[in-house]
């Protein structure tokens, strides 16, 4: 019963092994249903990357044609330069003429300032003399006043007229005094026309005065153009440099995404293939794995019917125990019953024959029962109960003798060798077993150490594949928003452009335009929070509101 006890202990050791390996295969077979499913999400995620990188080739494309429009604009830019740079030579070459033409005018201006000095100093001088004439004339005139008056009364007093040498005095002065009037007539007629000669210079000074003035505004004015032209020109080189620094930079941009990209393909393709090969092991494995598991169930079943044939084996060997009792109570009566000394001494020799086979006897059970212990091969139980059938079936024929019982003895040593053999043999076999096991779980842990590793190495992928897809949506944002302000200045360059709203009105519109973009970002960033689910679908948007290179709300 003991026997039987142990036995079914080891059954149930075993039954508890095989639950514990079906446990195992059962989290195995898991495992490769949660591989296959994140196989599954690898290749979803594999074709939205896919979808990503046909996305960042249309915006390559794009960006491209952006960059050829940005490269047209160029051109037509330096085109307007090299127009302003001749509008700046010619505006150049005539305000030199006209500086040739104005120094030109002061010099003649000045040659008839002095001319007309000089013709002042002769009129003035004429004028003098005129004067000095004049005054004689009058005082000469007074004098003949007097003596026409002394005259007049020798006339009275005598009544005749008699010329004397004053009168031819008086007379002669009188003709001097017509020549000195006709003189004095055709200097002033000579002074009227100089007047006049000074009114027409002093005209024409005027109006080369209003015609330099004329020219000095326009000079003025060409001199303001061509410093607006100029400021036009550097605003212009500015912008162009302007542009072309963001074009090197979505150059540099682009380079790095396309590196980026490529990296990314070639470490998603490395993926894929640790993937296909992580999966072809771990598929051998596990397919390794069930056929131990069947193997097992398979030795679990034979040890069931060894164990069934053992419980019957033990009972037919507790009835031929019974059996040996029942014969050695005949002997021992038989023994008592024999009174004669006929036989004494074969008898005395048979009760010997009999305690040694006893004791040997007992000995053999308990060696039995410690190999019963020690026995977990299923081969050995067999031919240990076909080795008793076999020395039932002699027990049967005919009583046991010396021989017998030593062939029997014989029998056993080599059925315990045997047994002690293939135990040891289930031992190693057990060993192994549990060693690839232990290796099974080892590369189980490190594939699963590979597949995080991976995974980390992905997520990580995908943020910088991530923060290089925000990047260049806010370059083309800004792209976008430098384009726009390009046409602007365009506008504003041709005159085309016209302003919608006063500075007054514009700044607490600009303020209201801020409070309700913060206001939208707060609810944004609240609905983040509340709703995880959406923001891939808000990031963009996000983006758009928190980024410095965002979209430009003025």
């Amino acid at each position: 019963m003991r026997t039987l006890q142990e036995t079914e202990q080891t059954l149930q050791r075993v039954n508890t092994e095989c639950g514990v390996r079906q446990v195992e295969v059962s989290s195995l077979r898991k495992q490769t249903e949660k591989e296959w499913v994140r196989r599954i999400e690898l290749e979803d995620r594999i074709m939205s990357k896919m979808q990503e990188h046909l996305t960042h080739d249309k915006a390559t494309k794009y960006s491209r044609r952006l960059t050829d429009k940005m490269a047209a604009h160029k051109r037509e830019k330096e085109t307007q330069l090299s127009r302003l740079e001749n509008e700046k030579a010619a505006v150049t070459l005539e305000s030199s003429d006209l500086t040739l033409r104005l120094e030109g005018l002061a010099r003649t201006l000045a040659s008839l300032e002095t001319e007309m000095s000089r013709r002042n100093e002769l009129l003035g001088a004429s004028e003098a003399r005129i004067t000095k004439r004049v005054t004689v004339i009058e005082r000469k005139q007074a004098t003949i006043n007097v003596y026409n008056k002394k005259i007049e009364q020798l006339v009275a007093s005598t009544g005749h007229e008699d010329l004397g040498p004053l009168e031819i005095q008086a007379s002669t002065l009188t003709k001097q005094l017509e020549g000195v009037g006709g003189e004095i007539k055709e200097q002033q007629q000579l002074w009227l026309r100089q007047q006049g000669e000074l009114v027409r210079l002093t005209q024409e000074k005027q109006a080369r005065s209003a015609a330099l003035l004329t020219l000095q505004t326009q000079f003025t004015i060409l001199q303001q153009r061509k410093v607006r032209t100029e400021s036009e020109i550097q605003q212009e080189q500015r912008e162009q440099a302007e542009l072309e620094r963001h074009m090197k930079e979505l150059m540099a941009d682009m380079l790095k995404l396309n590196s980026l990209l490529s990296e990314n393909r070639h470490l998603h393709q490395g993926l894929e293939q640790g993937n296909v090969v992580m999966e072809t092991d771990f598929l051998h494995r596990l397919k390794e794995a069930e056929r131990n598991s069947i193997e097992t169930q398979m030795k679990l079943e034979r040890i069931q019917e060894e164990k069934d044939r053992l419980f019957n084996s033990l009972v037919e060997s507790e009835r031929q125990i019974m059996l040996w009792e029942k014969k050695t109570q005949l002997v021992r009566e038989t023994r008592s019953a024999v009174d004669s000394e006929v036989g004494q001494g074969d008898i005395r020799t048979m009760r010997a024959e009999i305690h040694r086979m006893e004791v040997r006897y007992g000995q053999l059970m308990k060696q039995q029962e410690r190999l019963l212990r020690e026995m977990e091969g299923v081969v050995a139980r067999r031919e240990t109960i076909v080795m008793r059938s076999e020395a039932q079936a002699r027990t049967d024929r005919k009583q046991p003798t010396h021989t017998d019982f030593h062939g029997i003895l014989q029998g056993l040593r080599r059925k315990i060798l045997d047994t002690q053999k293939q135990a040891e043999e289930c031992d190693g076999v057990l060993r192994e077993l549990q060693q690839g096991q232990a290796s099974l779980s080892c590369s189980l842990r490190d594939k699963q150490l590979q597949l995080g590793e991976l995974q980390s190495a992905r997520t990580v992928l995908t943020s910088d594949f991530q923060c290089l897809q925000d990047t260049k949506e806010r370059n083309l944002a800004r792209l976008v928003s430098l384009q726009g302000h390009a046409k602007q200045l365009q506008a504003v360059c041709e005159g085309r452009y016209s302003a919608l709203s006063t500075s007054e009105a514009l700044e607490p519109a600009l303020q209201r335009q801020e409070e309700r973009l913060h206001a939208v970002t707060t609810i944004l960033h609240r609905v983040q929070q509340e709703f995880p689910q959406h923001q891939g679908v808000l990031r963009r948007l996000s983006l758009a509101l928190d980024g410095p290179d965002g979209v430009d709300w003025r």
